[in-house]
């Protein structure tokens, strides 16, 4: 798989593991309201109490109970996975950033027209929006009014934010740390290759991958590298859990690592490359792959707990919630629930809610 090819399954299934995509879903932001305290990623589908927000070539939101269709904006566009956000649906598209009312769908406000941007991460009132043109933007969640920008060498990526810190990096084979506050640089680090995709903030480190198939823990604080970790192939943006680490490389091997050291725990090889990014929740790892299997994996070994092939193709990562896996497929966008406790066989496929 060549780089751009790389770069563009990327951008089609961007998931930024965080708040709103762990495995409890997320009570819907109200209209208005206090900020968000804490560290906020988007996440594809989005999950709510009452919905499920799906994004692929525009934006739909399912209603959890029926799986019926509520509404769908910004159809046809190149869309982000969503965040929700001081009562806004944030989300990153080929033209800008997009605020979304997200009971009806409206367009609230859209900014940064001529960029191609990646949906933000967020904390407090601000967000964090970085994209193609090589800016990362410190915004007003609410509003979309800009805070502070920095310019990077190449393409950017949303940052993960740890330990007070935001780190970035992207084309310019360099990681930036910034002041949230007012953009300020704190340190940076040469990696000696572009990233495959975005930082992610584990218990106490920042992990990221490159293409050179390295992997790298920093002290997000200094910097400074905690344990590095080498493979002969590639693999995308970490996925994290309280004290585990997982790769999936791009020719479908998954590992395991301890946070900590780097040490490998668990290995195993789907046989097909990995589709959508790796979903960890409840002690289970998701994995969607080219095969069009989805299969559930035991978070400590990697051993199977449960696996099915889908007669269409996926729209976003599945979710896992308790003995429930939520599905959005077909050009549709068609909820699915699968009981993992049942045989995995298309026949149990229904559109129940949960």
């Amino acid at each position: 798989m060549d780089r751009r090819m790389v770069m563009l399954l990327l951008m089609a299934c961007l998931v930024l593991p965080g708040v709103s995509a762990a495995g409890a879903p997320a009570a819907e932001a109200p209209a208005a309201g206090p900020p968000v305290a804490g560290p906020v990623y988007p996440g594809n589908p989005l999950v709510t109490e009452r919905a499920l927000f799906a994004s692929d070539e525009g934006v739909v939101r399912l209603d959890r109970g029926s799986g019926e269709r509520v509404w769908r904006a910004l159809a046809g566009e190149q869309t982000f996975a969503p965040v929700m956000v001081a009562g806004n649906l944030l989300v990153g598209t080929g033209s800008g950033l997009v605020a979304l009312d997200p009971r009806s769908g409206e367009v609230r406000w859209r900014r940064f027209r001529e960029a191609t941007l990646y949906s933000p991460s967020v904390t407090g009132e601000l967000a964090f929006v970085a994209g193609r043109d090589g800016t990362l933007r410190a915004i007003d969640a609410a509003s979309g009014e800009v805070r502070w920008t920095r310019r990077f060498e190449g393409w950017v990526y949303p940052p993960a934010l740890a330990a007070g810190v935001l780190v970035t990096g992207g084309q310019g084979a360099r990681l930036t740390a910034l002041e949230p506050a007012t953009g300020r640089r704190l340190w940076q680090r040469p990696v000696g290759q572009e990233l495959v995709y975005r930082p992610v903030a584990g218990r106490e480190l920042v992990f990221v991958t490159t293409f050179a198939g390295e992997g790298l823990a920093l002290e997000p604080s200094s910097g400074d590298i905690r344990w590095r970790y080498r493979d002969r192939v590639a693999s995308g943006s970490p996925a994290v859990d309280d004290r585990r680490l997982y790769l999936a490389r791009l020719d479908g091997v998954l590992r395991v690592l301890d946070q900590a050291t780097g040490a490998p725990l668990a290995r195993r090889d789907l046989g097909a490359s990995v589709s959508l990014p790796l979903r960890v929740a409840a002690g289970r790892v998701v994995v969607a792959d080219a095969a069009s299997r989805v299969t559930v994996l035991g978070a400590d070994d990697l051993s199977l707990v449960w696996q099915t092939t889908l007669d269409d193709a996926l729209r976003a990562t599945p979710h896992l919630a308790r003995d429930r896996l939520m599905l959005v497929t077909g050009p549709d966008y068609r909820y699915r629930c699968l009981r993992l406790a049942s045989p995995p066989s298309h026949d149990d496929a229904r559109r129940d809610g949960l």
